[in-house]
Order: C-alpha cells, then structure tokens, then sequence
C-alpha cells in the first residue's frame, strides 16, 4: 500500500513540475490526484483518466461569483 501511495504522490509532484516547467502557475496540490493550476492546462496535458493524463474535476474562472443566478446576482 504505501509503495502505491508513494507513486501516487510522485506522479502528482511530477505533474505540477511539468505545469510549472511550462509556464502554468500551480495553486495547489492536494493529496495523491488533485492539482490546482492556473493557465491553460490543455496546452500542457492530454485530459482522460490515465496516469498521464488529466481528468477536469471543477471549473473556477477568477473574477466570476460561484453561483449566479439567472439575473447576475447570487
């Protein structure tokens, strides 16, 4: 278990070195599998479920309020 643990947290390290190599500023990195970068990371990384690849769990635009409504109000 903890050699699958430990290769987890190196593939994500590995991940948020690549998107910093690459101009991406990295926000966060949490756990074995969630990386928080600001940029375009498509650019940067093939998205699907490999372990090279990068699956988009949430969206957050800077400058946008999470939930408005219909009239531009929360």
């Amino acid at each position: 278990m903890h050699l699958i643990r430990s290769q987890a947290f190196a593939n994500l390290w590995m991940k948020a070195l690549k998107a910093h190599e690459e101009g991406l500023v990295v926000v966060r990195a949490m756990g074995t599998d969630e990386l928080h970068v600001v940029g375009d990371w498509r650019r940067v990384f093939a998205e699907g479920r490999a372990v090279t690849e990068v699956k988009v769990k949430d969206v957050c635009l800077a400058g946008t309020a999470v939930d408005d409504g219909p009239d531009g109000q929360e």
